[in-house]
């Protein structure tokens, strides 16, 4: 029933999962800072298990997440970690969206790879904002690349309504309005401090965020 949540939250997953595994092996960052985000590390892999029952592969993910948190002290995330750990399963994650994407129609594709962009730079904001870190450029570059993204998805989203009849985009015209304006209220949120010239806080790209992934999971059910 809840199928096309597949369409929506894996990608969301794996483009915060790849922010965050770059920013923890590559990223020169004091301890404090890199324990705060490994601690962020729990929440994508609950969200891989909450996904799971629609397939039930997914689990693995989560479970190799938590099998690298578990075994690591988080301030030790790159020195003495099992990362290799991470890198599977991103590796799976990557693996499965290829997947599904190249089993899609073509509109329906570019919405799942548009998707690891745009939701995967929103989760992946929101938990470095909670995981209070210095990382200025990232508090910039990813609330810009959910702009591109924003702008992607509704590409995609407009060249999927051309296949449908008129009886039918009458039928969800105003939900399809619905939900490009709450991800602009998304966007508003996520990119109010970079405009106000502001010190970020944690409530209003949470907010933001919160928005944007109803309006796609209301496009996801939708259109897919």
């Amino acid at each position: 029933m809840y199928s096309y949540l597949l369409n929506v939250i894996p990608p969301m997953l794996l483009g915060a999962q790849f922010v965050l595994l770059m920013v923890l092996l590559k990223g020169e960052i004091c301890p404090g800072q890199r324990g705060r985000i490994h601690k962020q590390l729990p929440v994508i892999a609950l969200l891989w298990l909450a996904i799971s029952p629609l397939y039930w592969k997914l689990a693995l993910i989560g479970v190799l997440i938590l099998a690298f948190f578990s075994q690591v002290k988080v301030s030790k995330t790159r020195d003495s970690g099992p990362t290799w750990l991470l890198k599977i399963a991103l590796g799976i994650a990557a693996a499965f969206n290829i997947f599904f994407i190249l089993g899609s129609e073509r509109p329906q594709a570019l919405f799942i790879l548009f998707s690891i962009l745009f939701l995967g730079a929103g989760l992946s904001h929101i938990l470095l904002t909670f995981a209070r870190t210095r990382l200025q450029a990232f508090h910039r570059l990813l609330p810009v690349a959910g702009i591109i993204g924003a702008m992607l998805i509704s590409l995609a989203v407009l060249w999927q309504t051309q296949h449908y009849s008129l009886n039918y985009l009458h039928q969800i015209v105003w939900w399809l309005v619905a939900c490009f304006a709450l991800i602009l209220l998304g966007m508003v949120g996520s990119t109010w401090h970079i405009f106000t010239q502001q010190t970020i806080t944690k409530w209003k790209p949470a907010m933001g965020f919160s928005f944007t992934i109803v309006a796609m999971v209301g496009f996801a059910s939708l259109l897919f």
